[in-house]
């Protein structure tokens, strides 16, 4: 009877450091969110066409931009005359996390493989 109850106390301060650390870790992420975004420079929408390329729409001072990424430089590509609509759901942008919802990604990854989750 007295293994039962370590188990059970085993299982509950697991249960606890697992909460503790999940709350402490959304605490942090509110707290540092916006110091890690750019004041004036938002990246609008991103592309991987590479390993190590990538193409991105950046928004500066309400002016957007077409931007090559390699690992050899930055390049600007052209400057957009109309600006792309930054308000559309953007569930496949990885700059864009509060939307992303798991399922849907578990969706899309299971259509690309042929099953269907």
């Amino acid at each position: 009877m007295g293994s039962i109850w370590s188990i059970v106390s085993v299982l509950f301060g697991i249960t606890g450091v697992l909460a503790l650390t999940y709350f402490a870790s959304r605490w942090y992420a509110g707290r540092m969110g916006p110091t890690m975004l750019g004041k004036h420079i938002k990246v609008v929408d991103r592309l991987l066409v590479g390993k190590t390329a990538s193409i991105l729409i950046v928004e500066l001072a309400g002016v957007q931009y077409l931007v090559g990424v390699t690992e050899q430089g930055i390049s600007i590509l052209k400057e957009l005359d109309e600006p792309v609509d930054t308000e559309e759901d953007n569930r496949g942008s990885a700059f864009n996390l509060r939307r992303i919802n798991f399922r849907d990604i578990l969706r899309s990854y299971g259509k690309r493989k042929g099953g269907d989750l």
